[in-house]
């Protein structure tokens, strides 16, 4: 009997926590860039995203969660356009993983707050780069109440905090391009369960 209550001892805490899986569907916006000699307006072509992500709830403070947060995004790629759409110089992939922190308000409509910190691989012609910087998201969502798993849909926006300025890069740099080139904004649907 002993050895039956250890083991249940030491699950129940885990299955009494606040879990989150979820996915993402955004249109991802892209900054653009003026490359030298020239120069040449280069302008990726916005795109459809599907992100993963999961939440663990460690504080309930009764109207408010804090939670934690993994999130992946599988690579997309997209077109980049020269000189306003005059023709196609290849592909941008972009692909991410972050973990972060958020605070949900429970409400009617629920409202949510957060951070992540996301670690972006950008690749073009054979060139890659890693881009890690944080990310501020807000959401607006109803989770349907139910006894045992929670269903929640809203919209939700999230932009970098970090981005380069400068929109001038020369031919060779293709690491700086490849920055400039990435994405300033996401705006869509996120929906999931929690249990």
């Amino acid at each position: 009997m002993k050895k039956l209550l250890l083991p249940l001892l030491l699950v129940t805490p885990l299955v009494a926590q606040n879990f989150e899986v979820g996915l993402n569907l955004s249109r991802q916006y892209y900054q653009s860039a003026f490359e030298l000699p020239g120069p040449l307006h280069l302008q990726p072509q916005d795109k459809t995203v599907v992100a993963g992500r999961f939440g663990y709830s460690i504080v309930d403070l009764g109207p408010a969660l804090f939670q934690l947060t993994a999130v992946y995004q599988p690579k997309v790629d997209t077109d980049v356009k020269v000189n306003a759409g005059a023709g196609t110089r290849g592909t941008l992939g972009h692909e991410y993983w972050g973990v972060g922190a958020m605070f949900n308000f429970k409400a009617l409509m629920a409202v949510g707050a957060g951070i992540d910190y996301r670690s972006e691989k950008l690749s073009s012609y054979g060139f890659s780069t890693t881009y890690g910087r944080p990310w501020a998201r807000i959401n607006v969502g109803y989770a349907f109440p139910a006894p045992l798993v929670k269903p929640f849909f809203g919209i939700e926006v999230a932009a970098p905090l970090v981005v380069k300025k400068d929109h001038t890069v020369v031919f060779e740099d293709r690491e700086d391009e490849l920055k400039i080139l990435a994405p300033k904004l996401q705006i869509g649907i996120y929906g999931g369960i929690r249990f």
